[in-house]
């Protein structure tokens, strides 16, 4: 049988007194202490965290449907931007310096919309989306996330945090075009500067590279020989009888995980329906054909079946194949046939 394929501090109160005297001497004191006190409120942040390489490698199949993300958002620098900040507000601003995309189209992903760009010159790159996050320390306080579109500076008020530092950083991620893509050498996007007003010299740029290894499914059939083994004709007593069944399997071999079709067909006789082979030309039985089987039931031939995902190396395709005896002149003889076995994949 030949088979074959498409390829993330008070003060406690006084005691009360009875006499005005005390009276005065308690509100002094309260006054000195507040005096002493607030000299040891922070005025300014003192120190900023430096950029840092941000280098996003996608991971991909060729041909994913549009707008899937392909690659996670991903910071690879240190989120931190301002420390030994006092409380309130800090307005940010952060500066886009990307000269390396151009804007394809609109894409939704976990229900937001981001601006999305390709590569220049690279119609069939991935397209890459950004988000700006800014928060208080250790992401514990006030935070604003947001789509961040590389085209336009963006301004982010202080959000009224209290802690010592502010974080402020830019993600990007990967989202797939929609047909082929091609694979990415390692690029640089350019930079993206993050600044504050009040602390002009307090100043982080991060720089931005991708690269893209692209994947094309791939899954290959071996082709395989079936020999039954010689059966009486006492065993096929009339037609629709059948004997020798022999159970087989397909090696199919793939790249990965992916969702599959499989179909066989009479390799002589394209409109075949039926679950039996035409004989060849090398047959010399009559009235007998080779039946083929897939779990247990005779097979429907040109009809599709699905598979929910191949894997990531060899894989049995389970058949079987019996004799079986047709309507006319029954003979002895060589009883062969030929069927094709198919794989479709996305």
């Amino acid at each position: 049988m030949k088979v074959s394929y498409f390829s993330q501090e008070s003060f406690a109160p006084a005691r009360k007194s009875h006499t005005c005297l005390s009276g005065r001497v308690r509100m002094l004191w309260g006054a000195m202490a507040l005096a002493l006190f607030a000299p040891a409120i922070a005025q300014a942040c003192t120190a900023v965290e430096p950029g840092q390489q941000i280098n996003l490698v996608v991971n991909a199949w060729d041909d994913a449907e549009p707008d899937l993300l392909v690659a996670d958002f991903r910071s690879g620098g240190s989120v931190r931007f301002l420390m030994n900040c006092p409380g309130g507000d800090i307005p940010i601003d952060v500066s886009p310096s990307i000269t390396g995309l151009e804007f394809v189209r609109n894409v939704t992903v976990s229900g937001e919309s981001y601006p999305a760009f390709g590569l220049l010159g690279q119609p069939q790159s991935p397209l890459l989306i950004f988000k700006s996050s800014v928060e208080g320390s250790s992401g514990g306080g006030p935070s604003r996330a947001q789509p961040f579109d590389i085209r336009t500076p963006l301004h982010v008020s202080g959000l009224n945090i209290s802690g010592v530092s502010r974080w402020s950083i830019v993600y990007v991620a990967a989202v797939s075009r929609g047909g082929e893509m091609r694979a990415v050498p390692e690029t640089s996007l350019g930079t993206i500067t993050h600044a504050a007003p009040r602390y002009p010299h307090l100043v982080k740029t991060d720089a931005y590279r991708i690269s893209a290894n692209i994947r094309s499914r791939t899954c290959t059939l071996d082709d395989t020989s079936v020999e039954l083994k010689d059966v009486q004709a006492a065993d096929l007593p009339g037609a629709g009888s059948t004997a020798g069944q022999l159970g087989f399997n397909v090696v199919m071999r793939c790249n990965g995980a992916f969702p599959a079709e499989l179909t066989l067909t009479d390799a002589n006789a394209a409109g075949n329906t039926s679950s039996r082979l035409t004989p060849t030309r090398n047959a010399t039985a009559g009235a007998v054909q080779v039946e083929l089987l897939r779990d247990g039931n005779p097979v429907v031939l040109g009809q599709t079946w699905s598979l929910p995902a191949t894997q990531n190396g060899p894989q049995n395709i389970g058949l079987a194949a019996r004799y079986y005896r047709a309507a006319g002149t029954f003979s002895s003889g060589v009883v062969e046939g030929q069927a094709t076995l198919t794989v479709s994949y996305r």
